[in-house]
């Protein structure tokens, strides 16, 4: 059962590391953690109605294909998303959509924002180089827009480690969001240095100017904020170290200031540096787990505060 929370502020650094081991979870993911089907209805959504025109195609041969692409060039525009190239691997700057494509005798540039008739055959070459073109017509027998769907389901699943990524920062929201409804408080997910000074009228020390917070909770009455970081850290890997590091040295800061800084982590990722967690714990004066904030850990503190 897990000790109270004067309990644990209580307790030496050392019996804090071992509460806070023994106590680890991980977050449970989500149902659309796998594949955001909300996602994928809204990008498939944006092929509009050329997608249908492809269809054509199906069962035709290259001659039909060239045909097509010179007398609606418009559609070649439908080849980076059919192949699913997002917006990153164009050349800068992304918004004109150049792709750079190596050739057998060398590299060529694409334009799929302007589409260059001049440049037919390059397209077409890409096309088939690509393996799209046999896809098209040999490929598909029934329809392009099916195909569409299962590429961005495709794309959409590479997106899960952003998801896993942002499941901390929803967790904490919906924390932050609770208590400020019960203590009258005013809060909000990613803060920065501006939106405190703007929203909350409270000046941090300068040094935290370029800081991006992933939560804040502002105590009207006392003018006291508590600001969050939170890392969920499902598998090993170097920015256990870095993040951890950063976090001591605005601990610092905060040393000095009547406001309050809170990290919370947690997740089997530690295990690889149990080392540096210890140091953690030793220099952060409020670093809580999964467990203790469910435990009401963090209401606790607002309490004693007050």
């Amino acid at each position: 059962m897990m000790e109270s929370y004067d309990k644990y502020m209580q307790r030496t650094a050392e019996q804090k590391f071992c509460d806070f081991v023994n106590s680890r979870q991980t977050l449970a993911l989500p149902a659309n953690y796998w594949i955001n089907f909300e996602n994928v209805k809204r990008n498939a959504a944006k092929y509009g109605p050329g997608i249908f025109t492809l269809d054509y195609l199906i069962g035709k041969d290259k001659a039909a294909l060239k045909k097509l692409f010179l007398d609606q060039p418009n559609l070649l525009k439908l080849i980076p998303p059919l192949l699913g190239i997002r917006n990153d691997k164009f050349e800068k700057p992304k918004s004109d959509k150049k792709l750079k494509v190596e050739g057998l005798t060398g590299d060529y540039l694409l334009d799929f924002k302007e589409i260059q008739l001049n440049d037919i055959d390059l397209y077409l070459q890409f096309i088939h180089d690509s393996g799209l073109e046999e896809l098209l017509l040999k490929g598909i027998t029934k329809s392009l827009k099916d195909y569409s769907t299962g590429v961005e389901a495709g794309m959409d699943s590479n997106g899960r480690k952003n998801r896993s990524g942002q499941r901390g920062e929803l967790y904490i929201e919906s924390v932050l969001r609770n208590l400020a409804d019960k203590y009258n408080f005013q809060w909000h997910g990613q803060s920065t240095y501006q939106y405190i000074k703007d929203n909350y009228k409270v000046v941090l020390d300068q040094r935290l100017f370029n800081v991006r917070f992933d939560g804040s909770l502002y105590d009207v009455k006392k003018n006291k904020l508590y600001l969050f970081e939170i890392n969920n850290f499902s598998s090993q890997g170097s920015k256990l170290k870095a993040s951890g590091g950063e976090f001591s040295l605005r601990q610092q800061i905060f040393d000095d200031s009547i406001h309050d800084f809170i990290y919370i982590t947690d997740g089997q990722g530690w295990d690889s540096d149990l080392s540096h967690l210890k140091n953690i714990i030793k220099s952060i004066k409020y670093v809580f787990n999964f467990s203790m904030i469910q435990a009401g850990y963090l209401e606790h503190l607002i309490q004693s505060s007050n």
